[in-house]
């Protein structure tokens, strides 16, 4: 036999107290009867009351509360194997790591805030199969699809910028790599999120987007940054001293959120854009949309339980106290002639 909850039959303990409490009350009722005079006379005078019948109905009660206490702990024996499936909707994240995104425009900067917001969108879409997609001016997949939440997690935390070494923010490539991530088998609804500032100078981002949609993919576009934009920062390096990157002029490039474009390519794609605001309040728009979806089946496995076998000890608790209500507390007196 098995016991789900063990620690519940540390209630156990309190049935030899609440023995002692009720022979201490039998024993102060016997007092204050004997008080009355002669305990023997008394008993002659009260010939209905019954120390035994009373101490049966205790009894009784004990008995009932160790079963019921014993249901409560779900006593378990026997085993039944029955099959599992998981469901839920295939998810990627698109992570833009081109040089615009180290610009701080926003606070600290636009990859730092697109990490942040990916993975509070991975603790909140637990439970679906999720994959990572890094991408520049090509992509390739950081993390394919998963249900371990925690692999995404770490490939997603040793990604940064510069990891693809193609310059440019190529979104058409980005749709491409997003949809060999998913398996062709899969049904259900699939979903790639862009997390990207937008700056896409090859213009064929839309037309990949509708053919996404066509393969049932719906597309969201999460802009980073901001309309006014600011410079890209460049390390120092043995070739050159910290500073922002420049033109061949030598004028600082200033880098732009361009919604229209990313909003454009969303609704290509059957979904929406969103713009990051300092609260991330959007993983809570995503994982919603993304809840209310068609689910398919993800993962099936065959899992053993043990059988339910608290129904025993709670019908033995439901007859106890059906016996001690019937028991009468005084007995039953002859007729005398």
């Amino acid at each position: 036999m098995r016991i789900a909850a063990p620690a519940l039959l540390l209630a156990w303990l309190i049935l030899p107290l609440l023995a002692l409490l009720m022979g201490l009350a039998m024993a102060r009722q016997r007092a204050l009867l004997s008080r009355l005079g002669r305990l023997r006379t008394v008993r002659r005078l009260a010939r209905t009351a019954s120390v035994q019948r009373r101490a049966a109905k205790a009894s009784l009660l004990l008995a009932a509360l160790f079963f019921l206490i014993l249901a409560l702990a779900r006593p378990q024996w026997g085993q039944v194997v029955e099959p599992v499936t998981r469901r839920g909707v295939d998810v990627v994240l698109a992570l833009d790591v081109s040089e615009s995104m180290r610009a701080q425009d926003v606070t600290p900067d636009r990859f730092t805030r697109a990490k942040a917001l990916a993975g509070d969108l991975v603790r909140r879409l637990d439970g679906n199969r999720l994959g990572l997609v890094a991408f520049a001016g090509s992509g390739f997949i950081q993390c394919p699809l998963t249900l371990d939440q925690s692999a995404v997690r770490l490939f997603l935390d040793i990604l940064d910028v510069g990891d693809v070494p193609d310059p440019g923010s190529n979104l058409e490539e980005a749709i491409r790599v997003g949809l060999t991530a998913f398996p062709k088998e899969s049904g259900g609804r699939r979903v790639l999120i862009l997390l990207t500032d937008g700056e896409d100078f090859d213009g064929r981002a839309a037309a990949a987007a509708a053919v996404a949609a066509e393969a049932g993919v719906v597309l969201y576009a999460i802009g980073m940054g901001t309309t006014t934009g600011g410079p890209i920062p460049r390390a120092a390096t043995s070739a050159r001293s910290a500073g922002y990157k420049k033109d061949r002029a030598g004028r600082i490039i200033t880098t732009r959120l361009d919604p229209e474009h990313l909003e454009t390519v969303a609704r290509a794609g059957g979904g929406r854009y969103l713009r990051a605001g300092p609260a991330l309040a959007e993983a809570d728009v995503l994982a919603a949309e993304i809840d209310r979806m068609e689910k398919s089946d993800l993962s099936s496995r065959m899992v053993t339980t043990h059988k339910e076998r608290y129904q025993l000890p709670l019908l033995a608790a439901v007859c106890i106290l059906f016996a001690e209500m019937v028991v009468s507390p005084a007995r039953r007196l002859r007729e005398e002639p």
